[in-house]
């Protein structure tokens, strides 16, 4: 599952009251800088990165569905490295990061997210993939902490 930290740092300038647009503005200007690693691991449990996705500035984007809002953007890279299955990522804004589980095999469980058909595994490929930050829950979180 995925999990969020650092959320509050985006809050500094803002004493105890901040409105859903506001965070909407401060988030999607933070996610601007975002940085996606993938990750995988040796048979020791020692991380190895595969892959450093960068986000395209000019993806950042609002969208809304039935109930939630999302900012969505695109990162891409090039695949570095490709000895260990990738199963982990972590995106850092340089204020807050996100992390969870993720594979390349739709039917695992367990994961939230899925890598793109660009994901080869092969060194050189650029890999580019689609993310999207749920506004709504983050929102919620942040809430508690003020």
């Amino acid at each position: 599952m995925r999990k969020y930290k650092n959320l509050e740092q985006l809050l500094k300038a803002y004493d105890g009251m901040i409105s859903k647009e506001q965070f909407t503005d401060l988030l999607t200007e933070d996610l601007k800088q975002a940085c996606c690693h993938i990750l995988g691991e040796t048979i020791d449990e020692e991380t190895v990165l595969l892959a450093e996705l960068k986000t395209q500035k000019e993806s950042v984007s609002r969208s809304s569905g039935l109930f939630q809002q999302y900012i969505e953007f695109i990162v891409i890279g090039k695949i570095i490295s490709n000895q260990y299955p990738a199963i982990n990522y972590r995106v850092d804004t340089g204020t807050f990061q996100f992390f969870g589980r993720c594979s390349t095999i739709p039917q695992v469980c367990g994961v939230d997210l899925y890598l793109d058909k660009s994901y080869t595994q092969e060194v050189g490929d650029t890999v580019r993939q689609k993310l999207s930050v749920p506004i709504n829950q983050l929102y919620k979180t942040i809430k508690k902490t003020l």
